[in-house]
């Protein structure tokens, strides 16, 4: 669970806090894919985005295999890429270095890497700690600190639908696809 505060000092009304419980696996990646836009000026369109993406997928089943395999070696290059990222003696292992494996929970992408660079310039603070009551001015954290805040953006996580908690009914019996098998998420058992 993150919680975003908005201080409300005026000469700090540009700066934002992140309140984590604990640190969540981060990637930067550029929201603009180079290759793509390459591959568009030289080939038709559709062979551009085929070819894009079966790149984009056989990266994404690669880089996943690899956390299943060789976690410790993913963690550790995910961990020196934020520390390029951060300032110097920034308190990358209390702030973002999740106690589970990457891809046991989530993995969070940071584009452009504007979440750091947001940090560097001094806009954003991380703070990880747990919650130990709201107040009228902010939040107590079990810790003892108190952080201040005039706005709070709580964020409590993924929670997957299946098909948009939709109704189905197939020869008018309901549908509980908890009991069915699925084919890559687009074909469904019975």
């Amino acid at each position: 669970t993150a919680v975003t505060l908005v201080p409300a000092m005026a000469e700090r009304a540009a700066k934002v806090t992140m309140l984590q419980r604990t640190p969540t696996w981060m990637v930067s990646r550029p929201d603009v894919d180079a290759v793509a836009n390459r591959l568009r000026k030289v080939l038709p369109g559709r062979a551009a985005y085929a070819l894009t993406r079966l790149r984009n997928t056989t990266f994404q089943q690669i880089a996943y295999k690899r956390t299943r395999t060789q976690p410790e070696r993913v963690r550790t290059f995910l961990l020196d890429q934020i520390r390029k990222e951060l300032p110097e003696g920034f308190d990358v292992d209390k702030h973002f270095t999740p106690p589970y494996n990457p891809w046991d929970q989530r993995l969070c992408l940071v584009p452009n890497g504007d979440f750091f660079k947001a940090i560097k310039a001094g806009k954003v603070d991380v703070v990880t700690d747990k919650i130990l009551n709201w107040t009228e001015s902010g939040i107590d954290l079990v810790s003892g600190e108190h952080l201040d805040a005039d706005i709070i953006v709580t964020a409590t996580g993924l929670e997957l639908v299946t098909l948009g908690e939709m109704d189905f009914d197939v020869d008018g019996e309901p549908v509980d696809f908890s009991k069915t098998w699925t084919y890559k998420g687009l074909a469904y058992s019975g």
